[in-house]
């Protein structure tokens, strides 16, 4: 079984967007993250979406949570990216089809 927290972001700039995301300042990596996925709204290019899967509800949970305090909190950053504050929510893994699945 596989949580995925997914956070919603609308940006002002991608790319401004994406060099503080790649820069990694939570520690994904560290926190326990098996893969992240990160995606643009075909639409909206603004809309950006992060999918991270974490084995255990906890380091889901553990990962927002420190997110939040040493990103989301930082009301420059957040001014300087966002258009509004992002979103974010846990998923349990209920069931997998298709490719590579066992």
């Amino acid at each position: 079984m596989m949580f995925t927290l997914q956070i919603s972001y609308p940006v002002r700039d991608y790319e401004a967007f994406k060099k503080v995301f790649d820069s990694d300042p939570a520690g994904r990596a560290a926190s326990g993250a098996k893969s992240v996925r990160l995606f643009r709204d075909t639409e909206e290019q603004n809309n950006v979406a992060v999918l991270l899967d974490f084995d255990t509800k906890d380091a889901a949970s553990g990962f927002l949570k420190k997110l939040r305090s040493d990103v989301w909190d930082n009301p420059d950053l957040i001014g300087r990216l966002m258009t509004a504050a992002p979103s974010a929510r846990i998923l349990e893994e209920t069931a997998r089809e298709g490719q590579g699945v066992a």
